[in-house]
């Protein structure tokens, strides 16, 4: 069965991370510059937040006349941070954002951040190893019958 920290193996999980007294704007900015949807947002690299697309939009409801270069990260982030473990199941994690109805999941072992997934991610390999194991099925059933007509 796969794990999280597989993916990471793989070098799935990448991230970058922005201290929480940064603007929205630069946030923007780093977003579009990566082509990101999501950051880390950290206070002296401990994780305190996430911000993503879904905070950008809040921001904007929050603060509707608000100039983005006026508003700090820590004010609009998402702190209650949902995260996964190195040594949990891909499967366990895709349920807990579904149940969660999240996009971003930070990977924690030993207090640090060690990885991002994103829901497309952990669907990749989901996929991948259905796909793989309906081939082993398929060869499996391929053998038997050619035993059947030994």
């Amino acid at each position: 069965m796969m794990r999280v920290k597989d993916l990471l193996k793989e070098g799935k999980g990448f991230f970058h991370t922005l201290e929480g007294d940064k603007t929205v704007g630069q946030a923007i900015g780093l977003m579009s510059g990566y082509n990101l949807s999501g950051l880390m947002v950290t206070d002296k690299d401990v994780p305190k937040g996430i911000f993503t697309e879904q905070d950008l939009l809040r921001c904007h409801l929050l603060f509707p006349h608000q100039d983005i270069h006026t508003i700090l990260i820590k004010e609009v982030m998402t702190s209650a941070l949902i995260v996964a473990e190195p040594d949990e199941t891909i499967d366990d994690a895709m349920g807990m954002m579904i149940k969660a109805n999240i996009r971003h999941l930070p990977v924690v072992g030993q207090g640090k951040i060690m990885g991002m997934l994103c829901l497309t991610d952990l669907v990749k390999a989901h996929v991948g190893a259905l796909t793989q194991e309906l081939h082993y099925l398929k060869d499996y059933i391929s053998d038997l019958q050619d035993a059947a007509h030994d």
